[in-house]
């Protein structure tokens, strides 16, 4: 009777063991998966192979945000960046606001690049998913997959480079004309 007693209850804990494990795997493969495809739709990535992006994956996190959480202080050391694929943030600087970034908007790469503290405070505006980068992660992946790198170089240099535009056009907008000026 006792015998039998712990042969059930040895197969009862098997069982929930082998049921615990199963359900364990099952949510890491879930979690890739949606890791995965958030990498798919980013656009920081379009010009990876789907080989490169899959070793993206040991680098990023995939996060849901909620409204009015700041993801990046101003001043504070920062060792990741992030893409924000759904959703808005508000990037502030002194508390005063600079921009209103929209779907697919990459933030924290300006330190990614100087490794300098951060330069603006960047808030959700609304509840969102985004995709987390850690910087020390990406630059080793770099180092070990050079066009990888370079692809991702490349196009945080095209994003400056429109930001710096868009800047520069709304200076001129806001300054005088020369001809005003004369006159």
């Amino acid at each position: 009777m006792v015998i039998r007693l712990a042969a059930r209850l040895f197969l009862a804990v098997v069982v929930v063991v082998v049921l615990a494990t199963f359900a364990a795997n099952s949510f890491a493969a879930d979690k890739a998966l949606e890791l995965s495809r958030a990498l798919g739709q980013a656009k920081l990535f379009e010009g990876l192979t789907d080989k490169e992006r899959a070793a993206l994956e040991s680098a990023a996190t995939l996060r849901h945000c909620k409204e009015g959480e700041r993801i990046i202080e101003q001043g504070k050391p920062l060792d990741r960046m992030f893409i924000v694929l759904e959703g808005q943030a508000e990037v502030r600087v002194n508390g005063k606001l600079v921009a209103t970034l929209p779907d697919q908007s990459l933030v924290g790469e300006v330190e990614f690049v100087d490794m300098l503290p951060a330069s603006a405070d960047v808030v959700i505006l609304k509840n969102t998913r985004l995709i987390e980068l850690n910087n020390a992660a990406l630059t080793s992946l770099m180092k070990r997959q050079p066009r990888l790198g370079y692809v991702l170089m490349s196009e945080i240099a095209r994003i400056e480079g429109q930001r710096l535009r868009t800047m520069d056009l709304k200076l001129d907008s806001a300054q005088p004309s020369a001809a005003a000026d004369r006159k």
